[in-house]
Formats: structure tokens, C-alpha cells, sequence
């Protein structure tokens, strides 16, 4: 009779913890305000995120939501939604010869970018009009975020890197 109470004790703590990770993959809608995700996620397209929290590990090509990112980043009461391309300890940079974003010198296959930002423009810290910019060297508490539709986004280019801790989604499904 005893090790059946031992048996399930160990099936009540077995389950209590499969909840636990139930809840660490909560799920809910969110609807994209802007274009500067297009064409993968259109301005008012309702997209699926999984919540993440403390233990986030951001992985390049995740796309995110993040609030209160810093001082240079526009002033907005709705998340912003953007791609990961660097992640902490990684030096991001535009552009190499053909034009491409490049991490730690090696050239991205961004099939999802749509309008590009010009090249023929200076880079400027305080604007995103230019393509070019960097390189810069991602904190290891932070992520470098570009939209898709570079030529709309206002991004990383412009604001600097993400504190990781202010991700507090990402996206799972269209």
C-alpha cells in the first residue's frame, strides 16, 4: 500500500508539471498594425505568437513582438512586430558588394525581403531611409530586428539593437 502512495504522488507531480509546460506555450492573436512586415504578415493580418519569457533564447529568422525597447525607438502604446537577423554576439552589418545584410561577415539569404531601403542613400543612425548601416556588434542581452519591407520599417537600422527582455513573443503561425 505504501508504494502505491509513492506511485502516485510521483503521477500527481508528473502532471502538474506537463501543465506547467502547457502554460509556457500559451498562445494568442495578434493583428499587425503596420506594413513594414509585408508581404509575410500584411498590415491588419491576424498572426498566431507564442508567449516566451525570461528563458527566451532568440534564434536568427524568429519573428518577434517587443514593447518598450528603448529611447530611440518610436513611441508607440502597440508592440512592434519585426525579424530577428542577429542575435547577441553576432556583428551585423549592410551591405556587402551584392548588396546583402551580412552577420559575422557571411551574406543573409533574406527570400522574404520585399522593398528594399535604397542603397544610393547615406546610412544615418537617426533615420532608416538607407539599406546601409553597421556594423555593429549585438549585445548579448539583445537581438538586431529588421521588417521585411525595409523600405517602411523603421527598425534596428535606425533604433538600435532589442533588449531580449523586451520580446515577449513570437510568432507561430499566419
Amino acid at each position: 500500500m505504501r508504494s502505491l502512495g509513492w506511485v502516485l504522488a510521483v503521477v500527481v507531480v508528473a502532471g502538474a508539471a506537463g501543465c506547467g509546460a502547457a502554460a509556457e506555450e500559451e498562445t494568442e492573436r495578434f493583428t499587425q498594425g503596420g506594413v513594414s512586415m509585408e508581404p509575410a504578415v500584411k498590415a491588419g493580418q491576424v498572426i498566431t505568437v507564442r508567449k516566451v519569457g525570461r528563458g527566451y533564447s532568440p534564434r536568427r529568422g524568429d519573428v518577434v513582438l517587443f514593447r518598450d525597447a528603448g529611447p530611440r525607438w518610436v513611441a508607440t502604446s502597440s508592440p512592434l512586430l519585426k525579424r530577428v537577423v542577429a542575435v547577441g554576439g553576432e556583428t551585423v552589418a549592410c551591405c556587402d558588394a551584392a548588396g546583402k545584410v551580412t552577420v559575422n561577415g557571411a551574406p543573409l539569404d533574406e527570400p522574404y525581403v520585399t522593398q528594399d531601403a535604397p542603397l544610393d542613400v547615406p546610412p544615418n543612425p537617426q533615420s532608416c531611409e538607407s539599406r546601409r548601416f553597421g556594423p555593429v556588434a549585438v549585445p548579448a542581452d539583445a537581438v538586431f530586428v529588421l521588417g521585411d519591407n525595409r523600405a517602411r520599417s523603421n527598425d534596428s537600422r535606425c533604433a538600435g539593437p532589442v533588449p531580449t527582455a523586451s520580446v515577449f513573443a513570437v510568432m507561430t503561425g499566419g
